[in-house]
């Protein structure tokens, strides 16, 4: 039995992709960039690029095929962790909206900036941080998907196939 994805939950998956392959936003910001290990030099061009085409690919997918996102149903451990992936892709998604309203919404209602913009700097630094668990998220959902589809390509109702040996001794090392 595939269980096909709601429209939120791809929405919420086409989200934080583009979240992490588009450097935009609070969390992505010069100071917090440079903070979080990241900044305009520190890969060469052609990697970030090739991830943001692989992203908007990944997003197009989604977004332009049905069951794109259809997993079998899957028992255990591995719902655990697609239910876990799902939640993380949820929560992934408000942090990506929240980075980027933040800056516009903080200019908004604070009444009283700091000289120094400290406060841009932390809220950046806490959404960069929490920004990561949409990544946990697509990484757990994923690998909880591809296990699945494995388990089913592997199960057949007779069992698995008896292996054949060449010399027709099972078993033997020799």
């Amino acid at each position: 039995m595939t269980r096909g994805p709601t429209f939120l939950f791809k929405l919420s998956y086409c989200l934080v992709v583009l979240g992490a392959v588009v450097p935009f936003g609070l969390a992505k910001s010069s100071w917090v960039g440079m903070a979080m290990g990241g900044g305009l030099f520190a890969l060469p061009l052609i990697g970030p690029i090739f991830f943001l085409i692989l992203g908007l690919y990944r997003i197009y997918l989604v977004a332009r095929r049905g069951g794109t996102l259809s997993s079998p149903a899957v028992p255990g451990l591995l719902a655990v962790l697609q239910s876990i992936g799902r939640f993380c892709i949820y929560v992934g998604a408000c942090v990506t909206i929240a980075g980027w309203l933040a800056g516009p919404l903080m200019h908004l209602f604070m009444t009283r900036r700091t000289e120094s913009g400290a406060e841009f700097f932390v809220v950046g630094i806490y959404l960069a941080l929490v920004g990561g668990v949409g990544v946990l998220g697509l990484l757990l959902f994923e690998f909880s998907r591809l296990v699945a589809f494995e388990r089913n390509a592997g199960a057949s109702p007779s069992g698995p196939a008896p292996q054949r040996t060449v010399s027709g001794n099972a078993g033997s090392s020799a």
